[in-house]
């Protein structure tokens, strides 16, 4: 297939399956009616619901097929995934995208398909429902055939939606059910067990305004635990009304709460309560009349350990974009500031005596205070033994950890509250540290001083590529001075020791094919040596006689390889020269096409003049002759023809052997 789903989206369809259980749903049969009224809607031969996980692509409904499931490289529904609506491709083996699938090319020998993607949990696309053909079907689907497969494709959210909510409930029932039962009804066990459970569990009731709609709630009791994670206590809880107990509550929530009361279909959220600094997954539903069970259960862990996790991944791609010790810095305190929630990141750089660090772009929240720039570490308190062993420095509050209770006053002015300061070794000694700051105490958790110890030792490293790269450039720069420097020398010593004593056409030749070196020599310097384009290498040698209006190129990007590019600029410097003087460029009538074509793996160089004067055969073979009948890799594929009309030189070379060197 060679079809791509990006890491971030993968990481978000994978969680959404597994938060949803739809793996459970596979082979259960609450879809089989939709996949059936697919196909016969399309009249195609299968339909498919199928779902995108980390493993394989699994069929939750099938028609058509006795197949429970394709692997990732033959599903063509990854393709479906990113679309608005519906993907359709009327022939799969005409499509660049699919015509090597091995399910095109193979049995079942399928060529057509339409998929629409399913959207759950805020829009994340965790599979498809899609018909296929063994036909071509160049008008693909009717108007009819499209609006029925979106409307079915609904239908199947809706039914995953539902089947989650049903089963989280059914789930908080039968435990609820099991320990009631257990407990042989006796009223006071019952209590105990309403007490003692771990998930905040409260009975609410609605609140409707005088035209019957649901405006706001009133909880009127909840267990312990209840209390414990929302952080209110049951006086309040009492006093105070839904809106008013929770500000950040959402205003959508009174309208899915009469929905809920009115068709008794179970709810589901997430919600995070920002002056708690906790997420929560809940669920609602129906008890009698408009009285509804609520039940809480805190995933702040949870959400924070999957986006340490995505930080991770994500700071890895931006190091290998990053080519400057600063941009490395800012990007790693960003993204590790918002994934912690802190107030201010950064790295940065201590010196030998362990005195002092130097803070690169660090990040902050809006108004906060910044930290870059030299800091005395003796500033954060007495923290030279750790350091110096290596050991993170985690402070929870700077007014009780004794390590800094005497310079708690000067921090807290400057905004910390809590830090953590992570050291990192290179070569046996301490070089670096990732510090993070709150403005008030906070309690770090062991994963998060953990995370903390992998993003400086990434950071580090990164760092260490940079600098390493620019002192890589700057030796590159220094020896492309030297070399241009050696070419300038050979050419004033050959012209010094040479004057009058040959023929100056000799050296002239010479003189202009080092030019032509340096100017191929220029293009690998921008390149760093690891090759070349052809058509910059064309460009510049070709700029050389002052001629562009009358040379065109034409040509795709082709790369070469330091050898390559070296023995082209000779070529064309050659071919250039003897225009001017004796070819199509000596008129000014006279032009030259240069065009080269890639097919096969093989590249083709056409050299064409016209418009100059007439040509004749030479009578000998000089050093020219023999450097262009080498060729592009100097294997001597190529031809030249003197035409009278204009000299025409074809030469062609395997791509490999370009490449190469």
């Amino acid at each position: 297939m060679g079809a791509t789903i990006d890491t971030t989206g993968s990481d978000r369809r994978f969680a959404a399956i597994r938060d949803y259980r739809l793996i459970e749903a596979i082979g259960d049969g609450g879809q089989d009616d939709l996949a059936r009224l697919a196909a016969e809607i399309c009249e195609a031969p299968v339909a498919l619901v199928t779902l995108l996980a980390a493993d394989q692509q699994w069929f939750v409904a099938a028609v058509g097929t006795d197949l429970c499931g394709t692997s990732l490289g033959d599903a063509i529904c990854t393709l479906a995934l990113d679309v608005e609506d519906i993907l359709v491709i009327p022939d799969l083996s005409t499509d660049p995208r699919t015509c090597n699938s091995g399910i095109v090319t193979g049995e079942p020998h399928i060529r057509f398909y339409a998929g629409v993607p399913l959207r759950i949990a805020e829009g994340v696309p965790v599979g498809t429902l899609c018909v296929i053909d063994v036909v071509a079907r160049p008008q693909g689907l009717s108007n009819t055939q499209r609006d029925m497969l979106l409307r079915l494709a609904r239908q199947a959210v809706t039914t995953l939606e539902l089947r989650r909510l049903l089963a989280e409930r059914d789930e908080t029932l039968r435990r609820i059910a099991e320990t009631e039962a257990a407990l042989s009804g006796n009223e006071q066990r019952w209590q105990r067990l309403f007490e003692n459970i771990s998930d905040g569990f409260a009975l609410g009731e609605a609140i409707r305004d005088p035209d019957g709609q649901v405006v706001d709630w009133q909880f009127v009791d909840a267990n312990p635990a209840w209390f414990a994670l929302s952080g209110v206590d049951r006086e309040r809880m009492l006093a105070l009304t839904g809106r008013r107990l929770d500000p950040a509550a959402p205003a959508h929530w009174a309208d899915e709460l009469h929905g809920m009361l009115s068709d008794g279909v179970p709810i589901g959220f997430v919600h995070h309560i920002p002056h708690l600094r906790r997420w929560f997954r809940g669920h609602c539903f129906r008890i009698e009349g408009d009285r509804f069970g609520a039940i809480l259960r805190d995933i702040t862990a949870e959400r924070a350990a999957d986006g340490r996790q995505s930080a991770l991944i994500q700071l890895g791609d931006l190091l290998r974009d990053c080519h400057d010790v600063a941009d490395v810095a800012r990007a790693a305190s960003a993204l590790i500031g918002q994934a912690l929630d802190v107030s201010c990141a950064g790295f940065g750089r201590i010196d030998a005596g362990l005195t002092q660090v130097e803070i690169g772009p660090d990040w902050t929240v809006t108004g906060g205070a910044s930290l870059t720039g030299r800091q005395a570490l003796d500033t954060f308190g007495e923290l030279a033994g750790d350091i110096g062993r290596g050991d993170a420095i985690v402070v929870a509050d700077v007014q009780h950890d004794r390590r800094t209770a005497g310079h708690a006053d000067a921090l807290i002015a400057r905004g910390i509250g809590a830090f953590v300061i992570v050291p990192v070794r290179r070569d046996g000694r301490i070089v670096s540290a990732f510090l993070v700051c709150m403005t008030g105490p906070r309690q770090w958790t062991g994963e998060e001083i953990v995370f903390l110890r992998k993003v400086a030792d990434r950071v580090e490293v990164g760092m260490a590529q940079v600098e390493s790269e620019a002192r890589q450039n700057l030796l590159i720069q220094e020896l492309a001075h030297r070399l241009k420097n050696t070419l300038s020398m050979v050419q004033a010593i050959a012209s010094q020791t040479l004057r009058g004593s040959v023929d100056r056409a000799p050296l002239d030749a010479f003189e202009r094919r080092l030019q032509a070196l340096g100017v191929a020599h220029d293009v690998l310097v921008e390149r760093n040596w690891v090759g070349a384009d052809m058509a910059t290498t064309i460009g510049q040698v070709m700029a050389v006689f002052g001629c562009d209006d009358r040379i065109t190129l034409t040509g795709p990007d082709v790369a070469l390889g330091a050898r390559a590019a070296l023995a082209l600029a000779l070529m064309l410097h050659e071919l250039g020269t003897n225009a001017v003087k004796y070819g199509a460029l000596s008129t000014v009538e006279g032009s030259v096409l240069l065009d080269w074509q890639v097919a096969d793996d093989q590249l083709s160089m056409t050299w064409r003049e016209c418009g100059g004067p007439s040509v004749q055969q030479p009578a000998r073979r000089g050093f020219g002759s023999k450097l262009l009948r080498l060729g592009l890799a100097g294997t001597g594929d190529s031809e030249i023809c003197y035409d009278p009309a204009g000299v025409r030189v074809s030469m062609r070379a395997n791509l490999a052997d370009l490449v190469g060197g």
